[in-house]
């Protein structure tokens, strides 16, 4: 089994694509905050004015979910069913789920080959994330202390230390090194304890040899790491521009899918075998959700579904086909 510290950014990335939600989703948590925020407008100026600026407020994030508000009134529930498509749609979302592969892996999704450049945006990504956790009245808001937003901000908070040799907290260096709380505060109490304490925190050096001898940690490789570029922004205008449907794992629907009669597009037991892709595209962008069979890491061909559009230019589907695993960063759409 290849050691964690060993995995290229790249690969990093597309394994974060891939299971981005899984575990850590901000996004998730905007959709709370936004419930509670509309809750308290409501208490201020009654419902019947609330609910349908509310509605139209999360449509878009209701819609690329694959459903519809329906009545004003019902916007609650409705944003409650779509809340695995906040980290999309909404300004700040991009930019907590860009912060997550930072906090996890210790990568940057972002294309700037200058690492002063790439360190100038993290911060950029870290303030953004901080000054929003910090202005939501979590506590008044009655909503739990420990959310995913919660979470990644003390994780990228820690990591962003590490990097630069200040002291971390315990709690966040115990997620990083895979193993709870208390064991880190065992290792920092006791006269055989294994960290000293910098005011309650750990040091940094001390930490990161740790850390290195730990398999769950990703160290951080974002000063040096080297990502494939599809689908960037460009100043030029795009030659032969198409709209394609992305999956939340970042897989796009591309030309390399086709196999046997053609692709497969559709929901299942709805499923449809096209052979031209530029007709398997215009049918896609017909459907309401947008479904297409593609293989995973391990080469099984399943059904995934639509939760973006990216505009590309047909030489970058030419790419995408050719690299079959790469996955579309959020930052990278036009």
């Amino acid at each position: 089994m290849i050691a964690k510290k060993e995995v290229s950014a790249a690969e990093r990335a597309a394994i974060f694509h891939e299971q981005y939600g899984n575990d850590l989703d901000a996004g998730t948590t905007l959709a709370e905050l936004v419930r509670a925020a509309g809750d308290y407008i409501s208490r201020i100026v009654g419902s019947e004015d609330t609910d349908p600026g509310m509605a139209r407020i999360i449509d878009r994030v209701v819609t690329t979910s694959g459903n519809s508000v329906g009545e004003p009134g019902g916007w609650r529930g409705a944003l409650e069913a779509a809340r695995t498509t906040c980290f999309s749609e909404w300004r700040i979302g991009p930019l907590l789920h860009d912060l997550t592969a930072y906090a996890i892996y210790g990568i940057v999704l972002q294309g700037n080959e200058d690492h002063e450049a790439r360190s100038r945006h993290l911060q950029a990504l870290l303030t953004e994330a901080k000054e929003l956790l910090e202005a939501t009245p979590m506590a008044q808001w009655h909503l739990p202390a420990n959310t995913d937003l919660t979470r990644l901000v003390r994780l990228a908070t820690n990591r962003w230390a590490l990097d630069n040799g200040n002291p971390v907290e315990p709690a966040a260096l115990a997620e990083l090194g895979g193993v709870s709380e208390g064991r880190i505060r065992n290792m920092i109490a006791g006269a055989k304890r294994t960290f000293s304490s910098d005011e309650g925190r750990i040091p940094a050096q001390e930490a990161l040899a740790w850390l290195g001898k730990r398999d769950e940690f990703w160290n951080s490789v974002w000063r040096e790491q080297h990502l494939p570029q599809y689908g960037v922004r460009r100043s030029a205008p795009l030659r032969e521009p198409r709209f394609v449907p992305v999956a939340r794992d970042g897989s796009a629907f591309h030309p390399g899918l086709q196999r046997g009669s053609g692709y497969t597009i559709g929901e299942k037991g709805e499923e449809a075998q096209i052979f031209d892709y530029n007709e398997a595209l215009v049918l896609l962008q017909r459907m309401p959700t947008p479904y297409w069979r593609r293989p995973n890491s391990v080469g099984n061909w399943g059904i995934v579904a639509g939760v973006r559009w990216d505009r590309l230019d047909t030489s970058d589907l030419e790419v995408l086909a050719a690299h079959p695993d790469h996955r579309l960063p959020e930052d990278e759409r036009a």
